[in-house]
């Protein structure tokens, strides 16, 4: 059941029916080869956090390095070994790990192997999911942060990397 979680004044309200999914349910988004499945929104939550599962196909480069000002992301594995890179440290991931990223930090992903990769993303606050619904109404390849308008109405900006 879906409601509308804008009160008078204009803010969310917080879903207090709660939600239950099944495997592969909720709003699943197809942008190139990555699928995005909307488990929680920001509307569900009062615009405190969200949670997608992020399936990456084989030999995914990731988006570039990039960084939140207000957005703190926190990434659990459940299949494939993804890499992470954190700052300066960059770790090839098992089903298992978790990666916490805070505000502020240079992030980014991929998945180099020959196999997919599936990890759960929790973003504080919420807010974060709707760039992929954008991209997705859109019909646009993920060119990711190429577009610096919509990335940075979503608190995405592109960062370097040093090495």
């Amino acid at each position: 059941m879906k409601i509308d979680h804008k009160d008078g004044g204009g803010a969310l309200k917080e879903n207090t029916s709660g939600i239950i999914l099944m495997p592969d349910e909720g709003k699943t988004l197809t942008l190139g080869g990555i699928r995005v499945n909307l488990k929680t929104v920001s509307t569900d939550t009062g615009g405190k956090w969200s949670m997608v599962e992020y399936s990456a196909p084989p030999h995914f480069a990731g988006p570039p390095p990039h960084w939140h000002r207000h957005t703190a992301e926190a990434f659990y594995v459940l299949e494939g070994n993804p890499t992470f890179r954190l700052g300066d440290d960059v770790i090839k991931a098992e089903p298992g790990a978790f990666v916490y990223v805070p505000k502020g930090k240079v992030h980014t992903f991929a998945n180099p192997e020959d196999e997919p990769a599936k990890f759960l993303t929790i973003i504080v606050p919420g807010g974060l999911e709707r760039y992929w619904v954008e991209m997705a109404d859109m019909e646009a390849e993920p060119e990711w942060l190429s577009a610096p308008a919509l990335a940075s109405r979503y608190d995405m900006y592109e960062a370097e990397l040093a090495g």
